[in-house]
This record gives C-alpha cells, sequence and structure tokens, in this order.
C-alpha cells in the first residue's frame, strides 16, 4: 500500500524562496533588456535587486541550503562531492553578486557602461536559473530520500534554520526595498493582463485564420469545379465539330485551361498568405502595445 508524500517544510519554503528569486530573476531581465533596448530603466531597482540578492540571498537562503546539504552529506557519502560543488557555487554567487552590485554602482555613477552591465546581468542570472533548476531537479529530490523525519525534526530545532523574515516578499516590506516590491506587483499585474490579452488576441486571430482558410479552400473548390465544368463542355464543343482532330484539340485545350486554374490557385493562395500575416501583425502589435504600457 503506497504512502502520501509530504514535502518536508525546510524543502517547502527553499522552494518558495526560489520562486521568489526567479521572479527577481524576472524583474532583473526585463531592466536588463530596456538598457539594451535604450528603453527607460529604472537604474534604483536593479540596485535594489543586487542588494537583495546580497543581503538576503546569499546570507539567509544560501547558508539555510548550506546546512541541509551538509547533513545529507554526512548521512551519504555518494552526495558528499555534490554538495561540496553546490557550496562552492553558492560561495561563488556571493562574490558575483558583490561584483555586479558595485558594478552596476558604478554605472550609475557614470563609471561603467550599460554594456558592461547587460552582460554581468545576463551571466549572473543565466547562472543563478542553472543552479536553482539543479537543486529543484536533482538536489532537493535525493536529499529527501536520505533524510528521515527524525533528521527533519532534528533539522527544525536549528536556531541557523528558524524563519527568517524575507524584507521583500515577507508580510512587511523593508523601507529600502519599497521600490523593488512596488516593481514586483506592476509586473505581476502586466503578466497576467498580458497573458489575458494575449489568450483573447490568439483566440481572434485563431477564429479569423479559419474564416479566411476556409473562404479560400471555398474559392479553390469553385474554381476547380468550375475548371473541370469549362473542360468538358469546350470538348464536347470540340468533338462535335473537329472529330478527327478532337483529341489533340482537346488535349491542348486542358493544357490552357489548367495553365488559368493554376493562376487562378496560385492568387487565392497569395491572397490567403497575405492575410495570415497581416493577422499575425495585428496580434504582434497588440502585444507590442500592451509590453508599452
Amino acid at each position: 500500500m503506497s504512502t502520501l508524500h509530504t514535502m518536508p517544510p525546510l524543502i517547502a519554503t527553499l522552494r518558495a524562496e526560489h520562486v521568489h528569486l526567479t521572479r527577481i530573476s524576472g524583474l532583473m531581465t526585463e531592466q536588463l533588456d530596456a538598457i539594451e533596448s535604450g528603453g527607460p530603466v529604472d537604474s534604483h531597482v536593479l540596485y535594489e535587486i543586487m542588494g537583495y540578492m546580497v543581503g538576503w540571498a546569499d546570507r539567509h537562503h544560501h547558508p539555510r541550503e548550506d546546512l541541509i546539504y551538509g547533513r545529507a552529506a554526512e548521512l551519504d557519502e555518494q552526495i558528499a562531492d555534490d554538495v561540496d560543488s553546490l557550496q562552492r557555487q553558492h560561495d561563488a554567487m556571493a562574490k558575483n553578486a558583490l561584483a555586479l552590485q558595485g558594478l552596476i554602482g558604478r554605472w550609475r555613477a557614470g563609471n561603467a557602461t550599460g554594456e558592461e552591465v547587460v552582460r554581468a546581468g545576463r551571466d549572473y542570472i543565466a547562472n543563478s536559473n542553472r543552479h536553482m533548476q539543479s537543486e529543484e531537479l536533482l538536489v532537493f529530490p535525493r536529499i529527501e530520500a536520505v533524510l528521515t523525519p527524525a533528521d527533519w525534526q532534528e533539522l527544525e530545532l536549528d536556531d541557523r534554520l528558524q524563519a527568517t523574515g524575507d524584507p521583500v516578499f515577507g508580510p512587511r516590506v523593508d523601507r529600502e526595498f519599497r521600490n523593488l516590491a512596488r516593481k514586483l506587483r506592476r509586473s505581476a499585474r502586466r503578466t497576467i493582463e498580458r497573458g489575458v490579452v494575449a489568450e483573447w488576441a490568439g483566440l481572434e486571430s485563431t477564429l479569423e485564420s479559419l474564416e479566411i482558410l476556409g473562404n479560400a479552400n471555398r474559392m479553390a473548390l469553385q474554381a476547380t469545379g468550375d475548371t473541370l465544368r469549362c473542360a468538358v463542355r469546350e470538348s464536347l464543343e470540340i468533338v462535335r465539330a473537329t472529330p478527327l482532330t478532337a483529341a489533340p484539340r482537346c488535349a491542348l485545350n486542358n493544357v490552357r485551361l489548367s495553365g488559368r486554374w493554376l493562376g487562378v490557385i496560385a492568387s487565392i493562395a497569395g491572397d490567403t498568405v497575405n492575410d495570415l500575416t497581416r493577422i499575425r501583425r495585428e496580434m504582434r502589435r497588440q502585444m507590442d502595445t500592451l509590453d508599452a504600457l
């Protein structure tokens, strides 16, 4: 008889924090995109993001992961090397976060280029996302398999693993991160709005595309039927008029009619492609308009 798996609270907390960090990375990506495209950029929110990563993620989230990983490594030597690698990644991420925070500060002061910030920022986000994905897919399941309920109870009593108030996603937002929290709420709202608009625009485009394809199909069938009826009628007339030479004359006439039919079909296909392209451009324009809001 199978038993229902219950996720340990500490792992559930780490996973929830990963969701928060992913939202932070998404907002940072938006700002880096704006720098790259020459759009409006909130340089202060970029600095706040790195302040959050340095002051909370690297000082609270990663150390708690290290404690749990260390406990698992004590019980299973097979994952000890992986745990050591992850802990070294945490150290490297902390150094990179400090370096990026300093670079953003210099950029805000006019002593670094936007290209440098974009390049370093994208590298930082990519490394962070790869690290979290590895933890989510590989590390957490292995740790859950190694640690027993008694191990988890013991860990939960460790003062170093007690819940720490999140300065951005917690019940109260710290003053220094209010701009960041506001940007995150706005980004989340825009994502929801964009999803709704995209769904409606996609449905509208699909219906219009189906209508266009249906019309094209009817026109093509009509043209084909007209051509066949014309070929039969003219062939009968040729046979009645010149029965001895009817065969080659009918063949030549059919070639002529086929060429005309192909021209009509090509015209229908061209108009259909143009209409579908117009619909796709209109949908893209609607999404671009929403992104600009």
